[in-house]
């Protein structure tokens, strides 16, 4: 009956957005002065303050609370800003090149990472909802487990780095960061 077919069609939907990554990404700049908040409200402890032209990274354009989640670009900062103070710019393209590079089979079940953070900045790495820091040039192994993740690299002054990776079992993996300047 249609009564049932709306539960399955429901049920379908609900399972189909629960696959997508990332949402979309977007490069932006603060449009006035705007308080930086810890979370979306107005009533949330205050970050600091974005000058107009301040060039942000907005994570995603769902915005809570009339709030855009975003990163203030040069210090590296995750926070909330009201989205009247913001300008969105263009998409940010998601890393569609495999970026950990496999450094042969391992015996354990779960994948090594050996990150090295080849700059002289401190890395913030988000590996699915798990939060990572890295100081200057240091080197760090993480295990995690198999299958797809979704990844954010971000440092201060630096436009985050995003996209999916898989990792297979019995394997390991390098990572090196290094900066990238391009010129447009």
């Amino acid at each position: 009956n249609l009564d049932s077919m709306k539960k399955i069609f429901t049920l379908l939907l609900i399972s189909f957005l629960s696959f997508s990554s990332y949402s979309q990404s977007y490069i932006g700049w603060i449009s006035k002065q705007v308080n930086f908040r810890e979370s979306p409200s107005t009533d949330a402890p205050i970050l600091g303050s974005l000058k107009a032209g301040s060039q942000i990274f907005i994570i995603s354009l769902d915005a809570e609370n009339d709030f855009y989640n975003i990163i203030d670009i040069e210090t590296n900062t995750e926070g909330y800003v009201h989205k009247n103070f913001v300008k969105v710019g263009q998409q940010v393209k998601e890393n569609d090149q495999g970026i950990f590079n496999p450094s042969g089979e391992t015996t354990s079940y779960n994948p090594d990472i050996e990150i090295f953070n080849n700059t002289n900045k401190t890395l913030t790495l988000k590996l699915n909802s798990e939060i990572y820091t890295f100081s200057p040039k240091e080197k760090r192994t993480l295990t995690l487990s198999p299958g797809t993740i979704t990844y954010r690299a971000s440092a201060p002054g630096v436009m985050p780095n995003i996209g999916t990776e898989s990792l297979k079992s019995n394997q390991g993996y390098t990572w090196e960061f290094y900066i990238v300047t391009t010129y447009k």
